[in-house]
């Protein structure tokens, strides 16, 4: 599926906060829209700053955005938990104004369908999950479709993420899943790079040496992986000589059951998805 050259819709941020706002800066960084299309809501007035218009309830928000003489589209970024808290005055301002627009939701754990039937099901509705890299434009973010989504729907959704990184669609049943392994992926990455950044001082590195060791050796090694035709397994395989540093270092991690510990890192992380879509 084809992406879009620019989205012309108004688009309403329900959260305002960190992942919000590398959309927002993704999506004008490369004129995929313009900040005129864009509004935040959000209750904490500190978020304000990051947009040309804010709003700190969702009323006034859906107003603006039922003002839209082109499409209408609303991005929930909230905190799952706070799903109900949100969807109430959303769903009645749609029901006041008779706006139907577009809902792109960000909440890990929580079904498309969960979220279409607490908005009334007055609302087209798609999944996605990005990652924080995608405030670099960096992010990997996975996107399926929901109740009453159309295959422009889905376009707009590619575009719009697909201006902070790479997109994927995939099937709303393996959503839990992407957010285990790519939408919690960053944190197990940071992880290791503080284990590192510790283990540098230790042995006798300045903070800003360490901080650019690390730094370096991950990006370098994740584009490295990102462009090789070959895999992790045999990528790590070429530069683990037999009896070397490398090799004493593998297998330290082989006794620590270091990869079984990442696996189920990623399993539980999924779970919590699960969790969450239950609640």
């Amino acid at each position: 599926m084809s992406r879009l050259d620019r989205i012309d819709d108004r688009i309403l941020f329900i959260g305002a906060g960190n992942m919000a706002r590398a959309l927002v800066s993704g999506g004008c960084g490369s004129k995929v829209i313009e900040p005129t299309q864009v509004a935040g809501v959000d209750p904490n007035p500190d978020q304000g700053a990051h947009f040309d218009t804010f709003f700190i309830n969702a009323t006034d928000g859906m107003r603006w955005l039922g003002e839209s003489k082109a499409g209408q589209v609303m991005v929930l970024a909230v905190k799952p938990q706070m799903l109900g808290e949100a969807a109430e005055p959303v769903r009645k301002a749609m029901e006041e104004l008779g706006t139907h627009p577009l809902v792109i939701s960000i909440l890990a754990g929580i079904h498309a369908q969960r979220i279409h039937d607490e908005l009334g099901g007055l609302a087209r509705v798609v999944r996605v999950m990005p990652n924080t890299p995608a405030a670099i434009s960096m992010g990997m973010n996975a996107i399926a479709r929901g109740p009453g989504a159309t295959d422009a729907d889905m376009q707009l959704a590619m575009t719009l993420l697909g201006s902070v990184g790479e997109t994927m669609v995939i099937d709303e049943s393996l959503m839990d899943a992407f957010t285990g392994l790519a939408g919690s992926g960053p944190a197990y990455v940071f992880y290791l790079a503080e284990a590192m950044t510790k283990a540098a001082i230790e042995m006798g590195f300045t903070n800003e040496q360490a901080r650019l060791i690390v730094a370096q050796t991950i990006a370098g090694s994740g584009m490295l992986l990102r462009q090789s035709p070959e895999s992790a397994q045999d990528l790590r395989a070429m530069v683990t000589s037999k009896g070397g540093t490398t090799a004493a270092g593998t297998n330290a991690l082989d006794e620590g059951a270091a990869m079984a510990t990442i696996f189920g890192a990623v399993l539980a992380a999924r779970d919590r998805g699960v969790e969450l879509g239950r609640g």
